[in-house]
């Protein structure tokens, strides 16, 4: 970061003016106690830099923006603080990774800092973390473990027995859903954008566990594990570019 002019303790307090810059405004840091106008990336610093987050020397000013948290509860010791993550960007970093907008994630004692594309794939695991603990939730809470001739996802009190002529009697399995709203004014099926279901049913397939997956238009198809698997990649991209978007969204709004 260039070394901006310094101002005197009598010189006129600056203004926030838009440089030619997009993103960047010039605004009023307080360094050792003096004004010192600098750029700031202000689409997404929220730093008080006149004062709360006042610095010693101006190579120490730093800009970070919207923050998350990830906090786990317990019923043992009460909600926990897992990870910390937040935007960030130092100008007067010799790592020109550090002088480009980054993410820092923190657990509390290490500090990790992501270029966007390690944030992508940092996030992909944490969905894919999150899955896999709601898939450990329904076991947890199922009440069908180990009962005989169900699976151990089954909603017992949902599966059916039915007769198949020659075959004889066969169960209907079925499992947990999943649905997606639609939004109001789109016409849909039962006012669903798409609605998953997990299911086994002996009078289709080999009477191994399947997906179905309905539509907004009400057509639905039964997805394989390959399948289901590629759905999953396709809407968690699918929902990478939608939190994108509604973060444009809200800085348009504000």
């Amino acid at each position: 970061m260039s070394q901006l002019p310094m101002a005197t303790a009598s010189s006129p307090t600056p203004t926030a003016q838009r440089s030619p810059h997009l993103g960047q405004s010039i605004v009023t840091a307080l360094v050792n106690g003096v004004q010192v106008p600098v750029a700031c990336p202000t689409w997404f610093c929220t730093m008080d830099h006149a004062g709360d987050d006042a610095v010693g020397h101006l190579d120490d000013i730093d800009h970070t923006g919207e923050d998350a948290d990830l906090m786990v509860p317990s019923f043992l010791n009460g909600d926990q603080l897992l990870a910390h993550a937040y935007l960030g960007q130092d100008p007067a970093a010799s790592d020109p990774r550090m002088k480009d907008p980054h993410v820092r994630v923190t657990d509390g004692g290490d500090d990790f800092f992501l270029t966007p594309e390690m944030a992508d794939t940092f996030a992909r695991t944490v969905d894919t973390f999150g899955s896999k603990v709601r898939a450990f939730a329904h076991l947890a809470r199922s009440t069908a473990l180990g009962e005989d001739g169900h699976f151990p996802w089954c909603n017992t009190s949902a599966c059916g027995t039915y007769e198949a002529g020659e075959d004889g009697p066969y169960v209907d399995h079925q499992g947990v859903s999943a649905s997606v709203r639609a939004p109001r004014f789109m016409t849909s099926h039962e006012g669903v954008l798409v609605r998953a279901h997990l299911h086994s049913d002996a009078a289709y397939g080999n009477g191994g566990a399947s997906v179905s997956l309905t539509g907004c238009n009400g057509d639905g198809t039964i997805l394989d594990p390959d399948e289901l698997g590629a759905v999953i990649d396709d809407l968690a991209g699918f929902l990478d570019q939608l939190r994108v978007m509604h973060h444009h969204l809200k800085a348009v709004q504000a």
